[in-house]
């Protein structure tokens, strides 16, 4: 064996100090990795973030134990059905959370809510949390319901076109809210300016708006599900379906309140991933009949209501609440031209794309 050298003995032990360097350096990368428990930790990649905040290292996706949050819906539709299901099939259960739904009257006491946390989560029209947001309000879009607009544009019986309407009279929501928006809109690219050639006036919510039309106050009004199927009962004009002509809109969003988003974003993961197991089983057609019997209870629907509502709906439902971003671009253009924006606003100010199911 050949004598080793003090030169050979000291390159030696350099060689094995690089080495135990290196092991100890991989030995933490995949402790960190893995976890102290010896499971892989969940580091979900990220889908897209146009809230440009990225995924974390290591993410929580659902509470350790059963929590309950508050939810505020604005109205009851179709539109909803996938927190119906989810709540009926306990999809939300399965990832440690309960939904306890309260109606309140219109997005703005919905966002309202939203703004001091009694509603950690609410539904609501992208405009009126686009202007919360400009406005200062903590709060984030974090899916939505459908990325189809769910209303229609109806007008009275004597209306044959557009054009008949000058002079007339629409049944709007309040000023800058996205129903009202969503109305000038349609007016506009019709060639008639709100206020000018149709006067505006505040109906409120659907039925309101309905009624409008139907005591003679208004000959165009804007609707969504499940009034839209009264009105067609009551024999006035579907002009107009704004899904045709608002090909990218997001339409019931899903928003969050930023502490909730900060503090605790396992609650908002296990949200999310309860509607997108909802939706996907809304959208298979082997469980059609136990979905109509969900809405039926839930709405207080007849089936065959319930059928005509569904196949409306359907189309529009957003697989595991994607937004449209492109849509939520519109939006917030849209509601700088109405001049509803007291501020400017980005759109990632207003949407945290980080929660989707994966």
């Amino acid at each position: 064996m050949k004598s080793l050298t003090r030169n050979d003995l000291k390159s030696s032990l350099k060689g094995a100090a690089k080495h135990s360097l290196k092991l100890i350096a991989c030995t933490s990368l995949l402790l960190a990795v893995v976890g102290c428990g010896g499971k892989a930790a969940n580091v979900p990649a990220a889908e897209g973030n146009a809230g440009g905040q990225g995924a974390p290292a290591a993410v929580k996706m659902k509470p350790d134990q059963l929590t309950t949050i508050k939810m505020a819906l604005p109205s009851k539709n179709m539109s909803y059905l996938p927190i119906y299901v989810a709540q009926k099939k306990e999809f939300y259960k399965k990832n440690n959370l309960e939904i306890s739904l309260e109606y309140v009257k219109g997005g703005v006491l919905a966002l309202r809510g939203l703004q001091t946390g009694e509603y950690p989560i609410i539904s609501s029209l992208p405009e009126s949390i686009i202007t919360g947001v400009a406005e200062g309000a903590n709060v984030k879009l974090i899916g939505t319901l459908d990325d189809k607009s769910m209303y229609s544009i109806f007008v009275a019986k004597d209306i044959k076109k557009p054009e008949d309407l000058k002079g007339k009279s629409a049944a709007s929501n309040v000023p800058g809210n996205g129903t009202d928006i969503q109305l000038q809109y349609w007016l506009k690219k019709n060639g008639l300016e709100p206020n000018k050639d149709v006067r505006l006036i505040n109906s409120g919510e659907n039925a309101g708006r309905l009624q409008a039309l139907q005591t003679g106050q208004a000959s165009v009004t804007i609707l969504s599900q499940p009034t839209d199927l009264k009105a067609d009962e009551l024999g006035f004009v579907r002009l107009s379906l704004m899904r045709d002509e608002l090909t990218t809109y997001n339409h019931n969003m899903l928003a969050a309140n930023g502490d909730l988003i900060k503090d605790k974003p396992e609650v908002v993961y296990a949200f999310m991933a309860g509607q997108a197991e909802a939706v996907k089983y809304i959208k298979d057609s082997a469980n059609r009949e136990e979905v109509l019997a969900i809405a039926m209870a839930e709405l207080g629907m007849s089936k065959a209501e319930a059928e005509k509502s569904l196949d409306f709906v359907l189309p529009g439902l957003a697989d595991k609440g994607k937004m449209n971003i492109e849509g939520m671009k519109w939006a917030i253009d849209t509601v700088k031209a109405t001049g509803a924006l007291s501020k400017d606003v980005s759109l990632d100010k207003v949407v945290d794309e980080r929660f989707y199911a994966k």
